[in-house]
């Protein structure tokens, strides 16, 4: 035993030395050039992590957040515009169909206008076709009324001199023939 408890003090006197050497952190199990080793080899990892892979990452990060909420807000000016031409649309159909109503209703007046002045054209012509066969009328019964006091004043001629023979002369049988037929009519 006594060599154990010997090697146990050598132990003992080395770990002392050792934490003396490094200080407190040797009592901690800490050797302080391997720390500092490792503190160097995390800070050059950290800052290639930082340069080549932390800060590629947040600008595409931030590039694709920029990306997402530029597409929003199209979306949303596109929702906006969508909206914009439905209330167009609606008012261009509505001034459409009160277009279309005032054309339609001026057709209307403009065929009632159209059919009075067909219709009062049309009474003249018939107005003045009536008037043209009572004037060609009134000229046929004119014409006939001279004939046939020509034919009466013939006849009664012919009937006077049957009658009177020689007695009377043609100048005044016509004048007496005329004078009957004239207290005739």
């Amino acid at each position: 035993m006594s060599q154990e408890v010997q090697m146990a003090a050598t132990a003992v006197t080395e770990a002392a030395h050792a934490t003396e050497a490094t200080g407190g952190l040797g009592m901690l199990g800490i050797n302080l050039k391997i720390f500092l080793a490792q503190l160097l080899n995390f800070t050059v990892v950290l800052l290639v992590l930082w340069k080549w892979a932390y800060t590629p990452i947040v600008k595409l990060l931030d590039e694709r957040s920029r990306k997402v909420s530029e597409s929003l807000d199209q979306a949303k000016n596109v929702e906006e515009r969508v909206v914009l031409l439905e209330k167009e649309q609606k008012e261009v159909i509505k001034q459409a169909k009160l277009e279309a109503e005032a054309i339609i209703e001026e057709a209307r007046g403009g065929a009632e206008q159209q059919k009075i002045a067909m219709l009062a054209t049309a009474k003249q012509e018939v107005t003045q076709v009536v008037q043209q066969g009572k004037r060609q009328l009134q000229a046929e019964k004119n014409l006939m009324l001279q004939e046939a006091r020509k034919d009466i004043i013939d006849l009664a001629i012919q009937a006077s001199e049957k009658i009177l023979s020689a007695s009377v002369n043609e100048k005044k049988a016509q004048a007496i023939a005329e004078e009957v037929i004239e207290s005739l009519t």
